[in-house]
């Protein structure tokens, strides 16, 4: 489906300490070239740009290979409803900036990004090893770095409140620059000016892990969203 964006795994799943890649970069690609995720033991923040694009820890970005890991990724075909030129744009306005167009609190929307950033925060975590720390404990290690006069694309999605345990609900974007040397998941940004494209998704298909592990999970985190604040901001 067009409209469809395809999930691999939940949010909440990777929140409770799922970090272990169940499914590969080869069966994630048949169902679309534009998306995010992370890759296994949260060595990488995923960008899904045509290819699949790794960043880590210590500022490298790779190609992945179609038998690599991903413990969560959402991707889906872009064919945008609309291109727009905008001005003074941040995260903090964003939503603003995309419900002049459409109303967003009951949709998905897969969110495009590009131009010269004036600053960009992103962050990247490290490859973690068994048995796993708390999701917490590796965001409080990760590297965030704030660039300026960057050029690049923001690639995400706009998921709606009632489905913050399916997905990051309000925007979740990562970054790759044009020369595929920076990437990472998006903190904060701001662009005095930039292209917004924008799809509308009607459908989101998910695919849940079949491991014993994520069959035995409890996965009912009393303070979830919390934890999804903390770790994705």
């Amino acid at each position: 489906m067009k409209k469809a964006i395809v999930q691999f795994s939940t949010i909440n799943a990777l929140m409770a300490g799922l970090f272990d890649g169940v499914f590969s970069v080869g069966e994630a690609k048949k169902y679309g070239d534009f998306g995010l995720g992370c890759s296994h033991a949260l060595a990488g923040e995923v960008i899904v740009d045509h290819d699949f694009l790794e960043a880590d820890g210590d500022k490298a970005v790779k190609v992945m290979g179609d038998n690599e890991l991903l413990p969560f990724v959402q991707v889906t075909t872009f064919q945008p409803d609309k291109v727009v030129d905008i001005t003074d744009v941040c995260k903090s306005n964003l939503y603003a900036h995309l419900a002049h167009y459409l109303p967003l609190d009951n949709v998905f929307v897969a969110v495009r990004i590009s131009g010269q950033f004036d600053e960009l925060k992103i962050r990247r975590p490290f490859a973690q090893h068994k048995p796993y720390p708390s999701v917490v404990k590796v965001f409080e290690q990760q590297v965030v770095d704030t660039v300026e006069k960057v050029t690049g694309t923001l690639i995400g999605f706009w998921t709606p409140e009632f489905f913050k345990e399916l997905s990051v609900a309000g925007f979740h974007l990562h970054f790759i620059d044009t020369t595929r040397k920076l990437g990472g998941h998006v903190i904060d940004f701001s662009a005095s000016n930039a292209e917004l494209a924008y799809e509308c998704k009607q459908s989101v298909q998910i695919a849940l892990p079949e491991s014993e592990e994520y069959l035995r999970k409890n996965l009912k985190m009393d303070d979830l969203n919390k934890v999804i604040k903390q770790v994705e901001n």
